[in-house]
């Protein structure tokens, strides 16, 4: 016993005596600083990371500090695995269930769509679907697409479709829309003006990707879209009987969206109009239901009559912090379309909304009309008649791997100061009001309108 306890005293004191030994060898000072420095360094990084990932975290407000903790535990000590991906998709979704209907999460994927529609770049058959007492309806038709090159008109019925075998099928608007994009060869719908399928006929279309064009033009002598698969040129094609009765000196123009070539295209109208010797215009902005600033200031930079400047006001945005940005169109060219005594008429409906509105509103301020030069159409008799009312903007913050599109601030007219969400422009303002269907064959509206301006 004694004897192992001298072993192990010694086999101490060996060992003591060996720590002396190294402790007692010399370091260069140069590289004692330099060790000194590094883990000082190192030091440093550690609390900077972790103070500046606690000041993140208490940073965030106590619900989200409360789910981070809750998904911790979840992770950690839950007897089954959770699918995040499934996850964080529902709590997207119910995020965005507490924004207004313009606000949303768009995948890297979806915007990525979303910027090529923006140049006009479409897939599919180009067509929008709206319903009336369970049948679909042709809410609108894009301007070069297969839809219409097949020949369908906004405002026909879809009574039935047809697949690649033939078989007849009927539904739904939500059904049509899963049917169309389920198909990959050829298919047919059986479209008409009357909801009873009377006039019904069929029209084969195939998906496709196309050039979509937003703007097109009509006289008394003739009309024109904007045409071609890789690049759209100006075409005359067959215009309405209503064009017919147009007077010699006025001109129509439709405005489908502001969005892809739109101001392009409206800006070789007007000196289409100019060369064809028309003064007055009649701009028609039914169904548009608005689309992007640039596009818009484009636009407006035609049409303000009583504006100075190079590049006069067309709206004002006001964010809830109180700041205001002010957006002008690209430049100031009325006199170059139009004369001292040119009449503009503007066509709209409730369907009209948003840099639609805007523009409208630029025009009445800036005196291109007066609330006596705009038509609104009534859906019946005892409706009102007015615009949308959208007088609120949005703008997209990248990040994340996705895109959220956010309602950021209200609109205001450029020199009015007026905002009209959830009021829009009504037959109250002073605009004449007129009852008509959707959308008919003849374009009754239009064809009302043409008759009192003359």
């Amino acid at each position: 016993m004694e004897e192992r306890m001298q072993i192990a005293e010694e086999e101490r004191n060996e060992e003591t005596a060996e720590q002396a030994a190294i402790s007692d060898r010399k370091v260069p000072a140069g590289r004692r600083k330099k060790i000194v420095i590094a883990i000082g360094a190192v030091a440093l990084a550690l609390v900077c990371f972790f103070g500046g990932w606690f000041a993140r975290y208490y940073s965030l407000d106590a619900g989200l500090r409360r789910f981070i903790w809750a998904k911790s535990m979840i992770d950690s000590h839950y007897y089954q695995d959770l699918d995040d991906d499934a996850l964080y998709d529902e709590i997207m979704g119910v995020l965005e269930s507490r924004l207004d209907p313009y606000s949303c999460y768009f995948t890297a994927e979806e915007y990525d769509k979303l910027l090529a529609e923006k140049d006009g770049k479409k897939t599919g058959v180009g067509i929008v679907l709206t319903e009336e007492d369970g049948v679909a309806r042709l809410y609108s038709v894009v301007g070069n697409s297969p839809a219409e090159e097949a020949g369908l008109k906004k405002g026909m019925y879809v009574t039935a479709w047809y697949g690649a075998d033939g078989a007849e099928l009927r539904g739904s608007g939500s059904e049509l829309e899963t049917f169309i994009g389920a198909q990959e060869a050829e298919f047919a719908l059986a479209c008409g003006f009357r909801k009873d399928g009377g006039d019904a006929r069929k029209f084969t279309l195939t998906k496709r990707t196309y050039l979509a064009t937003y703007c097109a033009y009509a006289d008394g002598e003739g009309a024109f879209a904007f045409r071609g698969a890789e690049r759209a040129a100006l075409t005359s094609v067959d215009g309405a009987d209503v064009f017919r009765s147009l007077n010699a000196k006025t001109a129509y123009i439709r405005i489908a969206e502001f969005n892809g070539s739109a101001a392009d295209e409206f800006a070789a109208l007007l000196s289409l109009m100019k060369e064809r010797g028309r003064s007055d215009l009649i701009l028609d902005l039914r169904g548009n239901g608005g689309g992007y600033l640039d596009v818009l200031g484009s636009i407006a930079s035609r049409l303000l009559r009583n504006a100075e400047g190079s590049k006069p006001d067309v709206l004002t945005a006001k964010e809830k912090d109180g700041s205001r940005t002010v957006y002008r169109a690209s430049s100031n060219e009325y006199s170059a379309f139009f004369g001292a005594d040119s009449v503009v008429t503007v066509l709209a409906d409730s369907l009209t909304a948003s840099a639609s509105e805007c523009l409208i509103g630029a025009l009445l301020d800036y005196g291109t009309v007066g609330y006596e030069n705009i038509w609104l159409r009534r859906e019946t008799d005892d409706s009102p008649a007015r615009t949308y009312g959208k007088g609120i903007m949005q703008s997209n913050f990248s990040g994340s791997g996705g895109t959220m599109k956010l309602t950021v601030a209200t609109v205001h007219w450029p020199l009015s100061d007026r905002c009209i969400q959830g009021v829009g422009i009504s037959e109250s303002d002073g605009a004449h009001a007129l009852t008509a269907d959707y959308y008919d064959e003849t374009d009754a509206f239009l064809s009302a309108v043409i008759g009192q301006i003359g």
